[in-house]
């Protein structure tokens, strides 16, 4: 039985099974912006930058690393949507998570002329210069999953509120380490309310498998985390202080900081909000036989081994029960039709401007509205998605 939960449409074959849906939690308000970063000043021996941007370059998708899927799968829905209008696009990343190997990446770029650039950045500061080198060619930029700084962007597209995000994480991690199933009837914090109002056992600790540690998207999250745990509810109930690692997005470190929360034995949840960390925590427990659970972020194709793909099964067998994404080919879809709109119709990422995504594989036209929040502006693609035992098996193939 499909949640009422969250509704998200995920793919082409997705979106007939997600049209029934809608969405009974309420949004929570979302966190303010990183502050924004001053511009740098080029110095006389600057390289020239290159010539405006027409829209007739290659237009470039760029994550914080390659082989990462999320980034793949954001990359399909953008790449497939710019096509479509006869743009041509490239999937460019560095090897390493790194804000220096971004930015050189970035100045090759914009030296050789491209287009436009869509980026999910890997920290908040650092890239002044090569993104003034940018806006001085007339390329425009839209950052994507994790922002840039609101100086040199246009928009940052957002995939879902911040603090929504936070806060199901939480719920997710209490919940399960209670060993509660997914509530196919309540919210996620009813019931941990109800939960925690009886609850007299040890204080709950939950740890943290992040990505980097100056991942802008990440820590946004573990803030709206910490923020969900200071609620009365939790208190003397569940530990206010996260134990936070981080693997770099990276599988093997990711793997090693796994190792370590089984080997210290400290935390009765891992909360993983990256698809890299939550895969390679889903292995470590698992091949640990370890009674620590998991929950965050993932892709159903990566996480199967880890989770129930039934609901006649008990998803505590599984070192995760239920975790949570968003539609992730969508996201990318949403950023190219930003790109266009910039390009096409002069869309500047001002508040309370709009911008339309055709049509797009099974997905009706939608106008987007630009929002603003702290010092930048921002655009909703959409909200998080929980998958559990009664739906896993629809999106195993799928995402």
């Amino acid at each position: 039985m499909m949640k009422k939960f969250l509704a998200l449409m995920l793919s082409v074959s997705m979106i007939a099974g997600l049209a029934a849906c809608g969405s009974k939690e309420t949004e929570a308000p979302a966190t303010d912006a990183p502050a924004a970063e001053a511009p740098a000043e080029g110095g006389d021996d600057a390289e020239a930058p290159a010539p405006a941007a027409d829209g007739s370059g290659k237009h470039i998708f760029m994550f914080k690393s390659t082989g990462n899927s999320f980034g793949d799968l954001m990359y399909e829905g953008y790449s497939e949507y710019m096509s479509a209008l006869g743009y041509e696009t490239e999937y460019t990343s560095p090897a390493e998570t790194t804000v220096a190997a971004q930015v050189q990446m970035l100045d090759e770029l914009i030296t050789q002329g491209v287009a436009s650039i869509v980026i999910s950045t890997n920290g908040d500061t650092g890239y002044d210069e090569v993104f003034q080198k940018a806006k001085d060619a007339g390329i425009p930029i839209v950052s994507i999953d994790s922002e840039a700084s609101v100086n040199y962007r246009l928009a940052h597209i957002n995939q879902a509120e911040v603090q929504d995000i936070g806060s199901y994480l939480v719920q997710a991690a209490v919940l399960i380490t209670l060993g509660v199933d997914y509530p196919e009837d309540k919210t996620m914090e009813e019931v941990v309310a109800e939960q925690l109002g009886s609850y007299s056992g040890d204080e709950i600790v939950l740890g943290v498998l992040s990505a980097g540690v100056d991942t802008p998207v990440q820590n946004s999250w573990i803030a709206a985390m910490e923020v969900e745990l200071a609620k009365d509810m939790y208190a003397g109930k569940v530990s206010p202080e996260l134990d936070k690692k981080y693997g770099n997005d990276d599988p093997t470190e990711s793997t090693t900081q796994a190792n370590a929360f089984v080997a210290e034995n400290k935390v009765d949840c891992i909360i993983s909000p990256t698809t890299v960390g939550i895969a390679a925590a889903g292995q470590v427990l698992k091949q640990a036989n370890s009674e620590i659970k998991l929950t965050g972020l993932g892709l159903p194709s990566e996480m199967q081994s880890f989770m129930p793909n039934s609901a006649d099964e008990d998803a505590f067998t599984y070192v995760c029960p239920y975790m949570m994404l968003w539609d992730v080919i969508h996201l990318g879809a949403v950023a190219g039709a930003a790109i266009d709109a910039a390009l096409t119709n002069g869309w500047a990422g001002t508040d309370g401007e709009t911008f339309t995504m055709a049509a797009f594989r099974d997905y009706a036209e939608e106008d987007y509205s630009v929002y603003t929040q702290g010092d930048g502006t921002f655009v909703l693609a959409g909200t998080p998605y929980i998958f559990y035992k009664g739906n896993m098996a629809e999106w195993i193939d799928k995402l």
